[in-house]
């Protein structure tokens, strides 16, 4: 399964993803670029900003 795959796969099954779960579960460091090439492949894909104290981090979803 390619990492697109993988990915689109978490989203679904999970309702979101963000880049920590992509790392730590999928082994997938680039995750902005999986989601890059999902949208370019026609997945509506939403992002979020997450803000954590001084650490900010997008949050992808599928667009309902």
């Amino acid at each position: 399964m390619s990492q697109c795959e993988q990915v689109l796969n978490f989203i679904k099954t999970n309702g979101s993803i963000e880049p920590m779960q992509a790392l730590n579960q999928l082994g997938i460091y680039r995750l902005a670029s999986r989601i890059s090439d999902l949208r370019q492949a026609g997945n509506r894909i939403e992002t979020t900003i997450n803000k954590n104290g001084q650490h900010h981090y997008a949050v992808y979803t599928l667009e309902k």
